[in-house]
């Protein structure tokens, strides 16, 4: 009787989404838990960022909203920016993942942190920077992003913020713009392979960690805006060969052939995702909903 009553309000949900959930997603931002039961794990993480000097006020407001116990590590590409001077250990040009590589090897996670790797041009909706590492360990996930707002730069439907959900195990977390690597997954993940420049590709191999059972994740409860189109900046042809390598040797044929929910979702009024308690290893995917 009880699952027929949550049958029938979610197909009442179905037919009113349209029209209904850009308002639910503006839970999201009432107050300091949107209208999410969840609460925060306390995080000790190791944070980097590679940053360009015009972005600095953007990098700013996502680390000083950073809960307590992340500590974050700064390269400055062009110029250090004198906002974020007390966390700005480099400075010089290269590509993202060797300098972020650098910024690892110079201040590395202890055993039991997380880690985060940002890109610069993010904004976090209300008070999503400082819940997003928490509310990731709360739910268990091993390698977790932050869904996209819908207005926001971003490559896959999967990632796209989702109303009425805290967060959605899926098969595939993207190298950027905003990823958190749990105390499990960053000792099989790091460090980065030598050939990796921007990251593309990288990101395929993380998704062979559900083997390893490892969980993914993506967070709605805190969406973000990617402010930059994906690419612009650097030679797009050379990071899709990345890419096409890092496919072919997970014997897949694209990224859009495996990014999918797994149809596993913590909602909003649980504490603690069902899968959080579960022992078994993440199940198949099935179609993003």
């Amino acid at each position: 009787m009880l699952q027929r009553a949550k049958d029938e309000a979610y197909d009442v949900w179905l037919r009113f989404r349209p029209v209904l959930g850009p308002i639910v997603l503006r839970g999201n931002a009432i107050g300091a838990h949107g209208y999410h039961r969840g609460r925060p794990a306390e995080v000790t993480a190791q944070a980097y960022c590679v940053y360009r000097a015009r972005n600095a006020d953007v990098v700013r407001a996502f680390v000083e909203q950073s809960p307590r116990g992340v500590d974050w590590h700064l390269h400055a590409l062009d110029q250090a920016a004198p906002q974020l001077a007390r966390w700005t250990t480099a400075a010089g040009p290269g590509a993202r993942m060797p300098l972020l590589q650098s910024l690892i090897d110079a201040h590395p996670p202890a055993p039991g942190d997380a880690v985060i790797l940002a890109d610069d041009d993010v904004e976090f909706v209300g008070t999503g920077a400082t819940r997003f590492p928490g509310l990731a360990l709360t739910g268990g996930l091993d390698i977790a992003q932050p869904a996209h707002v819908p207005d926001s730069h971003y490559t896959y439907k999967v990632t796209e913020v989702v109303a009425l959900s805290t967060a959605r195990e899926v098969t595939y977390v993207e190298v950027g713009p905003f990823v958190l690597l749990g105390p499990r997954a960053w000792p099989l993940v790091l460090p980065f392979p030598p050939d990796a420049a921007m990251g593309w590709g990288v990101d395929v191999a993380w998704s062979q960690l559900r083997h390893r059972g490892l969980r993914l994740g993506v967070v709605d409860a805190t969406p973000l805006r990617h402010l930059g189109p994906v690419g612009q900046v650097y030679d797009t042809d050379i990071e899709w060969t990345a890419l096409q390598r890092h496919l072919r040797a997970a014997d897949l044929p694209s990224t859009d052939s495996f990014a999918r929910n797994t149809g596993r979702t913590w909602r909003p009024w649980q504490r603690r995702p069902r899968w959080a308690s579960a022992s078994e290893a993440p199940p198949p995917a099935t179609p993003v909903a």
